[in-house]
């Protein structure tokens, strides 16, 4: 019988962002991501990393990626982006976390003093 640990192996985007369980409260029925502001790679894929600060649009009600410098309503997060999703064939509707502690080394943007006190329910760790 072996009882020694087996190395395991990590799926790609399924490292987890929670650094806690304790304290989570999840967006109800999700939010909508507008597929058109979001910009496409080389491939043509319009992929948007879990972890991901969102951003609701002021003009459409739909969510979009963290933008510093917006002016749309883009610069004024309040949604971590639960998986990592890609919009390539339009709209898609996806969870998200409105309250949670999230790990800062897994979210694809820089955790910043300004995006903190923009997300007061998000708990960088």
């Amino acid at each position: 019988m072996r009882l020694q640990p087996r190395p395991r192996f990590t799926v790609q985007d399924e490292y987890e962002i929670l650094a806690s369980f304790e304290v989570i409260r999840e967006v109800t029925n999700g939010i909508t991501i507008d597929a058109a502001s979001v910009p496409a790679d080389s491939n043509g894929d319009k992929i948007i990393k879990k972890g991901m600060p969102m951003a609701k649009l002021t003009a459409t009600g739909k969510w979009v990626p963290y933008k510093p410098a917006g002016t749309d309503g883009s610069e004024n997060p309040t949604v971590i982006l639960k998986r990592t999703v890609n919009v390539k064939d339009g709209d898609h509707v996806v969870g998200g976390y409105e309250v949670a502690k999230i790990i800062a080394a897994r979210v694809p943007v820089t955790v910043d003093a300004t995006l903190r006190g923009k997300m007061p329910h998000i708990v960088f760790e």
